[in-house]
């Protein structure tokens, strides 16, 4: 079940990326023919610009849940490699888990508060809430701590116990 929970919010949040994503590269190429490729008559749209940016918060913020289950971000790990016993580089990792869960509870947290306060404010040249942009905030907080409820469940490695426990088991089924 949890393997099959953890599928599924891996493929939705993949989804929702890899369209953002295109759209973003799609819109940014399109403004750039607009603006030097075409005749006077025709220009880049007034609100592409302000489009990319806002797009680029939801990329970045459903990146960092990714960044989270490969173990990729930029860690300082000069005292944690100074640790020489196993149980203790063990709690080390607990404490720091512990602490980013605190860290992303307060982000989500206040980005709610943030994103409801600008459910009135709209984008300067379109009328899209600006709540729709800055929601990435805390749905980004909400798959890191999701990320990190299967780390500490299942230890650094759960990406593999996850991911591939499916695919062990449809091969055993053929």
């Amino acid at each position: 079940m949890a393997s099959l929970i953890y599928k599924w919010v891996n493929k939705a949040r993949s989804t929702v990326m890899i369209s953002i994503l295109v759209f973003t590269v799609s819109l940014c190429i399109l403004q750039v023919v607009l603006r030097y490729f075409t005749f006077i008559s025709m220009r880049p749209f007034a609100w592409g610009d302000e489009i990319v940016r806002l797009c680029s918060i939801w990329v970045i913020f459903l990146g960092v849940s990714l960044g989270i289950r490969e173990n990729s971000h930029f860690a300082v790990d000069l005292f944690l490699n100074k640790i020489r016993s196993e149980n203790m580089r063990k709690i080390a990792d607990y404490i720091l888990d512990v602490i980013a869960i605190i860290v992303f509870l307060v982000i989500a947290y206040q980005g709610y508060r943030y994103t409801i306060t600008n459910v009135t404010s709209y984008l300067q040249n379109i009328r899209i809430s600006m709540a729709w942009f800055y929601a990435a905030i805390p749905v980004g907080a909400l798959l890191c701590l999701f990320e990190y409820g299967y780390r500490l469940a299942l230890g650094k490695s759960y990406k593999t116990k996850v991911l591939e426990n499916g695919k062990t088991r449809n091969k055993e089924q053929r």
